[in-house]
């Protein structure tokens, strides 16, 4: 097939890679693996390092702004200005928002003036339901429901988003398409993991608590924390890792240092995405007490390398990990019922084996990006006629 015959895909999002969170990764796991199709990314630049133009196979980055940390705020007229362009040079064109933020309201406004181009909405927010919702008369509220009331289609990436876009007026059919894992995390080796833990100065009578997520309020980090000097305090040979960063990154440094836990618990910064599959393969336990959750791409890559998983029911945590069957559930917000949940993990061998066996057949059935792209590639193939 000829490169100008192949449909082309608008991907609209706020960041993307080397950006790393869960919606990043869906585009790059989908977008290289749709091989039927081409994908031009419109995204904020944020950082003058970042290219404004990037291709590589059937993808285009195409960075907007002028490299600093306000960029999401113009996206909407530099995408919509960036998608314009690109619309009139191409006769196959799908517009594919991904996530009800600043790069979908591009998509909303050239929907708007392009009424006949189709536009597919990916839901993949990770907010509480009080922070979408807003109140009634809030703006997030009112551009929820202005841009679904555009979208030809929705898929969501689990029945707590596919819920909420129903919460917002959306009346369409929606399918539920989660986000998944990479083959790799199967084969990750443990023993050679081991040996990078013993250089951060982890010795082999140590168990691994890892967490890795944005360090916000939302993931439940401060409460991991102090679960974690519980478990201290239980005389419990364990090392916490935090990959990640944000707003309560020194607020945790400090009250680490202040309940004595020192070197006890190490903070790792945001890592190259590349580099997560070793921190997985040399922990003993995964553990983020979320606030909320859209789905949480980190737990799914923990039970594909064979790492247990302590979380909380919220959001779309629900829809893969059962109670002592693919995980361990504990109370959000209570650090005792967090420790006790390591703790069963750490010290309760049957229910640990029996819990990664488990999860790691659920992520073959469910949740391989190679299954995943296929699924939404075909809708978005569909979506275009």
């Amino acid at each position: 097939m000829k490169r100008e015959q192949t449909p082309l895909i608008l991907v609209f999002s706020t960041a993307y890679l080397p950006h790393i969170g869960g919606a990043e990764i869906a585009i790059h796991e989908i977008a290289r693996r749709a091989e039927k199709l081409r994908f031009l990314i419109i995204t904020s630049r944020f950082s003058r390092g970042l290219p404004k133009y990037e291709e590589s196979g059937n993808i285009i980055i195409r960075r907007v702004g002028l490299g600093i940390k306000f960029d999401k705020w113009f996206l909407p007229i530099a995408g919509y200005i960036a998608g314009k362009k690109a619309l009139q040079g191409n006769k196959s064109v799908l517009l594919w928002g991904v996530m009800i933020s600043q790069g979908t309201l591009a998509a909303y406004f050239l929907k708007k003036r392009y009424p006949k181009t189709p536009f597919i909405i990916t839901l993949q927010e990770g907010d509480s339901e009080e922070h979408l919702s807003k109140g009634k008369l809030g703006l997030i509220n009112y551009f929820w429901r202005r841009i679904l009331s555009r979208a030809d289609g929705v898929t969501a990436i689990s029945e707590y988003l596919a819920s909420r876009a129903r919460t917002y007026g959306y009346r369409g059919d929606i399918s539920v398409i989660p986000n998944g894992v990479d083959e790799k995390y199967f084969e990750a080796r443990r023993v050679i993991s081991r040996i990078k833990a013993q250089e951060l100065g982890i010795s082999d009578a140590e168990k691994i608590i890892l967490s890795v997520s944005r360090l916000v309020p939302k993931n439940g980090v401060i409460e991991l924390l102090h679960a974690f000097y519980i478990l201290h305090t239980r005389n419990m040979a364990t090392r916490l890792l935090f990959i990640g960063d944000g707003s309560e990154r020194e607020p945790l440094e400090e009250r680490a240092r202040a309940w004595g836990l020192g070197r006890a618990v190490l903070f790792l910064g945001a890592l190259p995405y590349e580099e997560l599959i070793s921190y997985y393969a040399m922990s003993d336990v995964f553990a983020r007490p979320s606030r909320s959750e859209g789905l949480g791409s980190a737990f799914l890559e923990a039970m594909g390398a064979g790492v247990p998983v302590v979380a909380t029911p919220v959001g779309g945590i629900v829809d893969f990990l059962k109670d002592h069957e693919t995980g361990v559930l504990v109370k959000p917000g209570d650090p005792e019922s967090i420790a006790n949940g390591i703790e069963e993990l750490l010290t309760n061998n049957p229910l640990r084996e029996k819990i990664i066996k488990n999860a790691r057949a659920l992520v073959i059935e469910k949740y391989l990006w190679v299954d995943i792209a296929k699924k939404m590639e075909s809708i978005l193939l569909e979506a275009r006629v």
